[in-house]
């Protein structure tokens, strides 16, 4: 099986009307794609319609995984483009490294330096609240670059460098906060409020998700150039990746976060989670942690399908971050298109916009996997060849956000099928009514398509 490298940037605006993005999708060099037209268009396409809601009994082995998204017609501007490593943002990332690090062994030195035992306490409590305004300014810094690029005045690039120099800062700032805690643990009669460095940190650590790291090897030179989905919306968004057999994503919506309030009971912060992803709270749950401390609490839940870390907003309470790990063979595809050609059998099993689709080729007499070209369009655009399925007829990639087509070619002949978009199982404000109804039935796989609801 061969995983398309793409990588899912996702900046949900909450606007009525939606348009694409004017970046495009290129081809893959490691899976031999040589198409550069763009994926893509402008115009106004039909909101996606909301998705079924996923019940929480029943085999949670053929159910949605919930993820965190906006409501339906909200995705303003969209598109598919490829990013490759750049030596000037490479360069800047590593300069803005340096420059943060300096500048936390200069609070050290600064703190240490203090003559006396009060001036220490003082020079410590600067410290921290530079700390916590720094770490506002992440956040607006973030959220500036999402509107800039919804705007149109922001390239794809542009985004997911900044997106990834935050993630960078956001590193530096908690080691900067671990020093902090050191300092004032040798220093007589300053007793630091610990749910207070708590808070700091668990906020830090939900701009640091592992799309970003991957994003941050690529732009470095580390990683094949990967493909990138991008949608956007107010202080919103989400970055997701399809890494070798992985499905990797992050979404961050500031718009839910509240960010002032009290700190809340653990189990409170469990229970909200639990209602936001009953499918992974009623499965195999092989590890279940929780951070508490201030404003933001996350839950790290390692399950029998993948891994979870939610962040719990104390006021709001809802989850308003999340970053997720799923095994391509554990995600379920709850949509699915087919062709056929002469001797040649197609079968696209989707999950939703920015989420995993996977490409099945075969014989359409034997069954047996074909290795086959394949190429995606995006409803009335011009193909972009994707790669190859290779010698067990499969091949994953990214779907899009608006209808599309995917055509495949092998031994002379070829087959395509039309796939529409669908919707994510998103994650609800507030639990549904609903959640102890009698569960969807699942969609049954046969030879074409049986390991998409493998575990």
């Amino acid at each position: 099986m061969r995983a398309l490298p793409v990588i899912a940037v996702a900046l949900l605006l909450l606007c009525s009307a939606v348009v694409g993005a004017t970046g495009g999708l290129a081809g893959s060099p490691t899976n031999g794609a040589a198409g550069t037209a763009p994926l893509g268009g402008t115009g106004t396409a039909p909101a996606l319609e909301p998705s079924t809601h996923v019940a929480q009994t029943g085999d949670a082995s053929l159910q949605q995984i919930n993820v965190l998204d906006v409501p339906p017609r909200s995705v303003e501007r969209w598109g598919i483009e490829q990013q490759y490593v750049d030596l000037g943002p490479a360069l800047g990332l590593s300069a803005n490294a340096t420059t943060d690090h300096l500048q936390t062994r200069a609070m050290v030195e600064r703190v240490e330096s203090a003559n006396t035992t009060a001036e220490r306490r003082e020079r410590l409590e600067t410290a921290l609240q530079d700390l916590e305004a720094r770490v506002d300014d992440l956040d607006e810094r973030q959220t500036t670059a999402v509107a800039a690029y919804g705007r149109g005045e922001a390239s794809a690039r542009e985004l997911l460098v900044t997106l990834v120099r935050v993630s960078i800062a956001a590193e530096e700032l908690n080691d900067r906060r671990n020093r902090i805690e050191e300092l004032a643990a040798d220093t007589r009669g300053f007793d630091v409020d610990r749910g207070r460095l708590a808070s700091i940190g668990n906020q830090l650590s939900a701009f640091g998700g592992p799309v970003r790291a991957h994003a941050a090897a690529v732009l470095r030179g580390e990683a094949d150039p990967h493909r990138f989905y991008l949608a956007t919306g107010p202080r919103s968004v989400t970055v997701s990746t399809v890494l070798d057999d992985t499905y990797l994503r992050e979404a961050y919506r500031g718009d839910l976060r509240n960010g002032a309030g009290d700190a809340i009971e653990l189990e409170v912060a469990l229970d909200i989670v639990a209602a936001s992803y009953p499918v992974i709270w009623n499965t195999t749950r092989e590890q279940t942690q929780v951070f508490g401390g201030g404003e933001t609490y996350p839950v790290r839940i390692g399950h029998s399908r993948g891994d979870l870390t939610a962040f719990v907003d104390s006021d709001a309470q809802v989850v308003y971050a999340e970053h997720q790990r799923r095994p391509l063979a554990s995600m379920v595809a709850d949509q699915r298109a087919e062709g056929t050609g002469d001797g040649v059998r197609l079968v696209v099993n989707q999950t939703y916009p920015g989420g995993p689709a996977q490409v099945r080729v075969v014989d359409s007499v034997t069954g047996d996997p074909i290795d086959a070209t394949v190429s995606l369009a995006i409803e009335t655009g011009d193909a972009t060849r994707l790669g190859t399925t290779g010698d067990d007829g499969v091949l994953w990639t990214l779907s899009p956000y608006r209808r599309y087509t995917v055509t495949v070619e092998a031994q002379g002949e070829s087959a395509e099928a039309v796939v529409e978009p669908g919707a994510p199982p998103r994650v609800d404000r507030e639990p549904r009514a609903d959640d102890n109804a009698t569960p969807t039935p699942p969609l049954v796989a046969d030879s074409a398509d049986a390991d998409v609801y493998h575990r």
